[in-house]
């Protein structure tokens, strides 16, 4: 798992890459430290600093590399995975509900406005009030076009998606027209375990309730074409079964709540015994450990979590809690400060002395 997922050795080729072999790189709202995506990346790309790499990414975005939909959450995907999210778009054309119902005047108006002017945001039409999660009826007609596939976001400013056509957008190479439910369900399967190496069924389809059905029947198709291979309850890419990883080095490694790798609470603790929770959602006179714990890895154990904020105004990395799993040897807290020093410097940060 560890080798498939390029946390202790960084990914060699370039960033679209890495997503493909990730296979989704889901998108974070939450910027206690950095957004999300960006720290996934981080932590398995060659050390940089993170204006660069959020320039990397946006290039990425706007060469077409990679377009951002929903996977199982709101994500950026390879180009190439284009007609697998088509499937899903289709669907919700169709009738299928995603989060309200639709509004065809102001949808028909918002379509015609971008293909008269051009790319638009949804503060070009009507900004909403409220805060965050108060969404403008334009907003929502925006995104059900997106969600349809009759809008694809161009690119990001800020954090708002900047939307266009997708005529104007998709390179002309891409296929566009939608895989088979059967080619969707071997691609889940078959994109899951080359990012992970070894997992289960449902874990395929992770957040993908209405996929259930054509996962089992992919991964039945599967084993029995020999593409993939049970092992003690697991299972693997036949492909995989020779391959003899190197043993992870004596390093540690500070990931987000939000890392593929720790992503599903229910694998992580079966097969790592780590029991996590990212506990901003919860109320705080009931967290255990704080608001915005990071995963702690060392080698290929969790040692314990760390609650991290950028305090850009003084200059400093805080550490407001510090939880070790059991009492931490030398060569832990050794990799530990380091890492930490090293998460701080990519930030532009100084580490607080703890």
């Amino acid at each position: 798992m560890l080798a498939r997922q390029f946390i202790h050795t960084p990914w060699p080729g370039d960033l679209p890459g890495l997503i493909e072999q990730l296979g989704a790189l889901q998108l974070d709202a939450i910027q206690v430290i950095t957004r999300g995506h960006y720290h996934q990346l981080s932590t398995r790309l060659a050390p940089t600093r993170e204006a660069r790499l959020i320039r990397q990414l946006d290039d990425a975005e706007r060469q077409r590399h990679i377009f951002e939909y929903w996977s199982h959450a709101a994500a950026y995907l390879p180009i190439q995975h284009y007609r697998f999210a088509r499937l899903r778009m289709d669907r919700i054309r169709a009738g299928q509900k995603h989060w309200f119902e639709k509004n065809a005047k102001l949808s028909r108006y918002v379509l015609d406005r971008i293909r008269a002017e051009g790319p638009l945001k949804a503060s070009d039409f009507v900004r909403a009030k409220g805060g965050w999660w108060t969404w403008s009826e334009e907003k929502k007609a925006l995104e059900q076009l997106f969600h349809e596939g009759e809008l694809m976001a161009s690119h990001r400013q800020g954090f708002q998606k900047v939307f266009d056509l997708p005529e104007r957008l998709l390179p002309s190479d891409v296929v566009t027209t939608a895989a088979s439910e059967a080619e969707y369900g071997e691609h889940l399967v078959r994109t899951f375990l080359r990012a992970q190496g070894v997992g289960r069924a449902e874990e395929a389809g992770y957040l993908r309730r209405q996929e259930k059905g054509l996962v089992k029947a992919a991964v039945n198709r599967m084993l029995a074409s020999g593409e993939l291979t049970p092992v003690d309850g697991e299972l693997m890419l036949t492909e995989d079964l020779g391959v003899d990883p190197p043993p992870p080095p004596r390093r540690v490694r500070l990931l987000s709540p939000f890392d593929p790798l720790v992503l599903q609470r229910k694998r992580l603790k079966r097969l790592f015994g780590f029991d996590y929770q990212l506990e901003c959602y919860v109320p705080a006179t009931k967290r255990r450990f704080g608001y915005f714990c990071l995963p702690i890895l060392y080698r290929d154990t969790f040692a314990g979590v760390v609650d991290l904020k950028a305090d850009r105004e003084a200059g400093l990395l805080r550490v407001k809690a510090l939880h070790w799993s059991q009492s931490p040897k030398s060569g832990l807290l050794k990799g530990f400060n380091k890492a930490l020093g090293d998460f701080a410097r990519y930030h532009g940060l100084a580490t607080e002395a703890i």
